[in-house]
């Protein structure tokens, strides 16, 4: 197994399509910065109010849109659909790769991918306020509440990774597996998070949802939404784990051809 994922994460650095995914979710978390430089330092009064910085604030504006899930959707959507376009599987257990290996390294692979994409669309963007806000005699920072929020975030995003893995296994065409991500994507951004704030619910659906809670997860009430939110995302993962494994288990990866 740790072979596979070795050669895996190799393969996944050298990707174009993850720079290029990288580079997108890049422009967009260092636009929201300049964006909360111009509206916090640049305009210091607003309606006779100081405006003081915060990066608890910024936080959770960087997940208010999807400037991070769309490119790594499209990334994972492709790269979880490559091995049964080029006919990967069939040569691998040819070569004496046992299937457990296989599945467990490309899928733990997967999870390394997503943590690293998020650490360097993360680290950019607050060197980049740290820098603006440098010389700022006010300055609010929780360092410890947003670490929080940032690693529950991570924990989302790989119960996330989980749920496009096993829809690559499933659907296998790489612009199938496009087209229903984002549409899924869609339906659950409009229904959880839309209608359910629309409709003034105090535990809205989208509390049961990996995309929802990235999006609406707020830093002061993570005291008491962490235990739902790490059940969750456990939730997530060992579901998707086991559907995956169960659904790769019964594939006929030696007979399958490139499409």
């Amino acid at each position: 197994m740790l072979r596979v994922l070795q050669s895996e994460i190799y393969r996944i650095r050298k990707s174009r399509l993850f720079c290029l995914c990288l580079l997108l979710s890049l422009f967009f978390t260092l636009s929201l910065a300049f964006t909360f430089h111009y509206d916090t330092v640049r305009v210091p009064m607003r309606a006779g109010i100081a405006v003081v910085p915060s990066l608890t604030k910024f936080t959770e504006f960087l997940f208010s849109d999807y400037s991070l899930v769309f490119p790594l959707t499209l990334f994972l959507a492709l790269h979880c659909t490559e091995d049964y376009h080029n006919g990967v599987p069939g040569v691998l257990l040819s070569k004496g790769v046992d299937r457990r290996e296989l599945f467990w390294g490309k899928l733990l692979a997967a999870g390394v991918g997503t943590l690293f994409y998020l650490v360097i669309s993360f680290v950019p963007a607050y060197c980049l306020l740290l820098v603006l806000w440098a010389g700022q005699p006010v300055f609010e920072c929780s360092v410890p509440s947003i670490i929080h929020f940032l690693l529950l975030q991570s924990c989302c995003y790989l119960g996330f990774t989980v749920f496009l893995w096993l829809s690559g296994l499933l659907l296998r065409l790489r612009s199938v597996a496009v087209l229903v991500d984002f549409c899924l994507l869609g339906v659950l951004y409009l229904y959880p998070t839309k209608i359910g704030t629309a409709l003034g619910l105090e535990h809205a659906l989208y509390r049961c949802w990996i995309v929802g809670c990235s999006h609406e997860m707020q830093i002061d009430g993570l005291a008491g939404q962490t235990p739902q939110i790490l059940t969750t995302a456990f939730l997530y993962l060992a579901i998707g784990t086991v559907l995956s494994y169960w659904v790769y288990a019964r594939m006929d990866l030696r007979k399958m051809e490139g499409r």
